[in-house]
């Protein structure tokens, strides 16, 4: 989370404010965000749906269309009050908002660069104690996935868990200074 806060508020400012939280907060990938259109919003209930991605085809840089990228890409997600406001306050208002428009593209149209924020939110999820199932759900992953790309184990957590099981074998023992020494 020491990433995410600092971003986060480096960000505010920018006219993609709404993209850059929807990443925070979902790890959707960029194709997903690229491929969101305003339909995917449900803000009644407060879910977005993944549907599809644009993805850039290499060498002619054409833009297409297609399904998310696994069986397990295509999936609701629920959405947290603030990021909801966010990305429904950034909604276009009188004509744009009758056209079928993309949430999120450059000045132009056209699908956005890679953003590889993804890896920091899987991370951030598993240290704050989400199971792998539950994380490789709203990215939109199988769990042998998630763990062979995303996961890792921060510093604090390599800590508590040393702690954690010398406390289960003697919650009580300390040892003294004059023991560690002859050690």
């Amino acid at each position: 989370m020491d990433e995410v806060r600092p971003f986060h508020e480096y960000v505010a400012a920018d006219r993609l404010f709404p993209m850059w939280r929807l990443l925070l907060t979902t790890g959707l990938r960029r194709g997903e965000l690229c491929g969101l259109r305003w339909c995917d919003l449900e803000p009644d209930v407060a879910t977005l749906t993944v549907r599809r991605q644009r993805v850039v085809e290499e060498p002619t840089s054409r833009v297409r269309e297609k399904s998310p990228k696994s069986h397990n890409g295509t999936r609701s997600l629920v959405l947290d009050p603030a990021t909801l406001t966010v990305v429904t306050g950034a909604r276009p208002q009188g004509r744009k908002a009758l056209a079928p428009g993309y949430m999120f593209t450059g000045r132009r149209g056209r699908p956005l660069g890679p953003h590889q924020i993804r890896h920091l939110v899987a991370s951030n999820l598993l240290d704050l104690g989400y199971g792998i199932v539950e994380v490789a759900e709203r990215l939109g992953h199988d769990p042998a996935t998630l763990m062979r790309y995303y996961s890792r184990v921060n510093a604090g957590r390599r800590r508590q868990s040393a702690d954690d099981l010398a406390g289960l074998i003697a919650p009580d023992f300390a040892p003294t200074a004059e023991a560690l020494s002859a050690a």
